[in-house]
């Protein structure tokens, strides 16, 4: 009996944890017309992005205007989107709880309100606040456009005099609800979606690394986090400013970024099966690997830019690009590659050598001057 009782209390708490984490989107329609042709919404889908590729996560078919989502949520906290209509698609943060959308139009979904959860009840109130920003400027654009004086009406030079003030009334309106919306919601997932799209287009990258720096530790583990810090250390990348934190997988599956290194002297060798200069380099690598056989200190990190995994591999296999301190990553992504467009690389090969702390310390370096260059650190070990 006590057996049993310890089973059913296991059991219980087992159903407990997993019902708290469940989600429930329920959504509504005040029509379910579409935009552009003469067909009804049947079916919705719920879709998130993964490694930049759309996956259908769930489907759910419409029934007297309504549809149903239901599932276990994901660990972070991130943005999805309800597709099926032909105008737009809805966007939402997918977290336990209640999700509610709409009623809204299915010819434009993107006017459907979200709320229930609390980062939708937040992403719900910047949208809220944009529309607010977007409409005042436009009041105040009208009114700037009303007081020209009829005598200069046409003449684009003249009327700039009138309407530029109220250009740049509006643009540091903007700015400063902005900065306001971040300050105040600190603590949500939301701040990084709106970092990302409002403030990095029109922000200097010093602006958003000092918000950045106001995340909370247990947010600067979020994907976007991230992805933020990687767009800032891109803009301001030169001799001596922090590298990127660029990620691939191995042959093998294994996921490894640069800040696994940390530490250690990475040697970035970004090239291609497909590139014989890059081929021309790999006896020099072998040659300064030769010299940290007996260290550790030093890495040499090949970052692929293949996207035929099979071509990739059989040329590291071919031409024996193998030692205990030669890592080979890559995102088979070809020049749509994360880490090509963070570092700026135009042409392969293009190298960078990372400090310890995980500074630049220079780029560009090939052959024997390569060479030696590894072998003073390997030698700074021994």
């Amino acid at each position: 009996m006590r057996k049993l009782s310890v089973f059913f209390l296991l059991a219980m708490t087992t159903f407990a944890m997993a019902q708290e984490n469940k989600f429930v989107i329920k959504g509504e329609m005040t029509s379910t017309a579409l935009c552009y042709s003469k067909e009804n919404v049947k079916e919705v889908k719920l879709e998130h992005l993964v490694d930049g590729k759309t996956v259908t996560v769930a489907t759910s078919s419409v029934e007297n205007n309504k549809f149903v989502f239901e599932g276990n949520a994901p660990e972070t906290v991130e943005l999805y989107s309800i597709t099926g209509f032909d105008n737009g698609s809805i966007q939402f943060f997918l977290e336990k709880g209640e999700i509610k959308v709409g009623p809204f139009d299915a010819a434009y979904p993107v006017a459907a309100k979200i709320g229930g959860t609390p980062c939708n009840d937040t992403y719900q109130s910047y949208i809220d606040l944009n529309s607010k920003c977007i409409n005042e400027s436009k009041a105040r654009m009208k009114a700037a456009y009303e007081s020209i004086p009829e005598e200069i009406k046409g003449n684009t030079e003249e009327e700039m005099r009138f309407t530029s003030p109220t250009f740049y009334v509006n643009n540091m309106h903007f700015k400063v609800a902005i900065m306001d919306f971040i300050y105040h919601n600190i603590n949500s997932p939301v701040v990084l979606y709106v970092i990302k799209y409002a403030m990095v287009p029109t922000f200097s990258t010093n602006v958003i690394q000092g918000f950045l720096n106001a995340v909370p530790q247990d947010l600067q583990k979020h994907a976007m986090y991230r992805e933020l810090v990687n767009e800032v250390r891109a803009a301001n990348l030169k001799v001596g400013s922090e590298a990127p934190d660029i990620s691939g997988r191995t042959p093998e599956g294994k996921e490894l970024a640069l800040s696994d290194f940390k530490g250690k002297y990475v040697f970035i060798d970004f090239w291609a099966s497909w590139c014989a200069p890059c081929r021309r380099e790999i006896p020099y690598l072998k040659e300064a690997l030769a010299y940290s056989a007996k260290s550790d200190n030093l890495v040499v990190l090949s970052y692929s830019i293949d996207n035929d995994k099979e071509a990739w591999t059989k040329c590291i296999e071919k031409s024996e690009m193998k030692h205990k301190n030669w890592v080979h990553i890559s995102t088979l992504k070809g020049w749509g590659s994360e880490g090509i467009k963070l570092f700026s690389v135009k042409g392969v090969p293009f190298t960078a050598l990372i400090d310890p702390d995980g500074n630049v310390v220079e780029f560009g370096l090939r052959g024997e001057e390569m060479v030696k260059k590894l072998k003073s650190i390997a030698d700074g070990a021994k």
